[in-house]
């Protein structure tokens, strides 16, 4: 299946997108190892000289990269994890920590998480952390461009996040390969990223980190 002309609209691009989920092998999401170390070192370079930094990721849902060694490493290094929370369907997500015990052994306790106002799984504990105090955030996309735009799901839940996030904050998106486009059809209100990792290449983008 072509990409949808870039040009034309987001709707034809999400198609795109889950159809190019749909028809990926089952080792898409797997072999990440050598991208998460080059994410490692640059978020080291980046928030090393924060004062008790914050490092927020996601729970993956079916077809998205799974972002835990991240937060575990992130843990290991002194960093605080967290991830984000849907109270309403309108309102901006809420920064939770994530307990250590949520993640320990390197796999997610499904059974220590509840579903939010969106249906994504977090930690049942809940406790907040202020938006000021992320010092990076990884997202999930349906697709990203290598300019950093990442297309989402159509709620505008991560966009009103990233809008509302300090621009200190570094960016990173994830997403496999197959969804990795030249340009995406952007609006006025995206936020793009700093970085962009697939498994197979890590990109810092060109906006100014």
């Amino acid at each position: 299946m072509e990409l949808p002309d870039p040009m034309t609209n987001k709707s034809a691009a999400r198609a795109w997108a889950r159809a190019q989920s749909r028809a990926a092998g089952p080792g898409e999401l797997m072999d990440w190892g050598r991208s998460f170390e080059q994410l490692l070192a640059i978020m080291r370079e980046y928030v090393g000289n924060s004062t008790d930094p914050v490092v927020m990721a996601y729970v993956p849902i079916i077809g998205e990269p799974d972002p835990i060694m991240l937060l575990s490493s992130s843990i290991s290094m002194g960093w605080r994890a967290a991830v984000g929370r849907g109270t309403s369907r309108t309102s901006t997500l809420q920064v939770v920590a994530v307990n250590p015990k949520v993640i320990d052994g390197g796999v997610w306790h499904r059974d220590q998480c509840e579903p939010d106002a969106w249906g994504m799984l977090v930690p049942r504990d809940r406790v907040p952390v202020a938006q000021s105090e992320v010092a990076a955030v990884v997202v999930p996309g349906m697709a990203f461009d290598r300019a950093g735009h990442r297309l989402g799901r159509g709620a505008g839940v991560y966009d009103r996040f990233l809008a509302a996030l300090p621009a200190s904050a570094l960016r990173i998106g994830l997403v496999p390969s197959n969804r990795l486009v030249e340009r995406l059809p952007t609006d006025p209100h995206d936020v793009p990223m700093h970085v962009v990792a697939t498994e197979r290449e890590v990109l810092r983008t060109p906006q100014p980190a």
